[in-house]
């Protein structure tokens, strides 16, 4: 057994203990939370303003001068979150979970990758303390030293769904503080010069402006965007490959200060497919709407350009480009599989 293997069964084995701790019995699902369930992620509370009348219908493979940036950075994050067992409380079940949530950065330099710095990852069981008569003995005997450790899942809803549903919302919550750590990191090593663009594998809506730059991108492979005035961007499904789509301003009414700049991409298109195949939709900070406009021609034609090597058949691989497969990649190898977790709690199962 390799070194790895050995601390992925430690790793199993303090969870193990917990629900043994606790009473509970081992009933590890089939799948992970955030497959079986549908997560908001509160696009909703956002509004949106555009900051073009019509798509530039422009192809953005080829761009008039050398660009100004080049994309030598990406980051991606990892968040499993799955239900292996539960106890009853006064005569209600209640839901225990496993998660695993972190982050890394990868750096190019002369077409290789190479991991910036050291990838955060870390491991938790989730649990409802709302529920559970010695919550501050627990906290204390599973917290600090254990390579896992006990997080409240914060839900306070007696109801089984509802309280799986908290705990995948508070592991998105925990990759959230991962991610915010890794590119803080990075920021402050890497971010002051302005010419290399990082890439993130995620949207940048819950992160603060402050901890943003102008050469932060944010790509949401997702066209489905439920903001409060979404009906403004139904044209965006008509785009051509390598055409971009009208520039956004996207603004949280109760907090003006953070407001970000977005635009759909058609990365692909196939006369098979439906409009929404190769859509991705890009996210950044700007100085102003001009500044976010000439931020759009350029990032687009550099994106477009990382669309090979063609990451097929990877999930999503048409709106996926092959930096943050390898992102993904790497940080899947950190951790067991859901296959793993599931057959070592069925092994164990009272």
């Amino acid at each position: 057994m390799d070194a790895e293997a050995v601390v992925q069964k430690r790793n199993l084995q303090i969870v193990d203990d917990f629900l043994r701790r606790v009473g509970a019995r081992t009933s590890p699902a089939a799948s992970l939370e955030e497959d079986t369930f549908r997560m908001r992620e509160g696009f909703q509370d956002f509004s949106i303003e555009l900051v073009e009348k019509v798509n530039p219908e422009r192809a953005l493979n080829k761009l008039d001068g050398k660009p100004e940036h080049e994309i030598s950075f990406f980051c991606s994050s990892i968040q499993r979150t799955e239900l292996v067992g539960h106890f009853f409380y006064h005569g209600q079940e209640i839901p225990l979970h496993y998660t695993i949530v972190g982050s890394l950065i990868l750096k190019r330099e002369h077409r290789h990758f190479h991991v910036w710095e050291q990838p955060i990852k870390r491991e938790h069981i989730l649990a409802p303390l709302a529920f559970m008569d010695n919550a501050d003995q627990l906290s204390s005997d599973f917290g600090a030293g254990l390579p896992v450790t006990l997080r409240d899942s914060g839900s306070s809803d007696l109801d089984y769904t509802q309280l799986r549903i908290a705990a995948a919302n508070s592991a998105r919550a925990l990759r959230y503080e991962c991610r915010q750590q890794v590119l803080a990191q990075w920021k402050e090593a890497e971010g002051s010069n302005a010419r290399d663009l990082i890439v993130i594998n995620d949207s940048l809506l819950r992160l603060p402006n402050k901890s943003l730059d102008r050469n932060m991108l944010g790509i949401v492979k997702s066209s489905y965007v439920p903001f409060r005035n979404r009906e403004l961007l139904t044209h965006q499904l008509r785009l051509e490959e390598f055409q971009r789509g009208r520039v956004f301003r996207i603004e949280l009414p109760e907090h003006p200060d953070e407001r970000k700049y977005s635009w759909f991409l058609k990365l692909r298109s196939s006369a098979q497919a439906g409009p929404e195949f190769g859509l991705v939709r890009v996210e950044t900070v700007a100085d102003d709407d001009e500044d976010a406009r000439r931020q759009a021609d350029e990032f687009s034609h550099l994106m477009i350009g990382e669309r090979f090597p063609v990451t097929f058949p990877a999930r999503d691989w048409d709106k996926l480009i092959f930096p943050l497969k390898l992102c993904d990649q790497y940080l899947n190898s950190l951790v067991p599989s859901r296959q793993t977790v599931q057959a070592y709690f069925m092994h164990h199962a009272d």
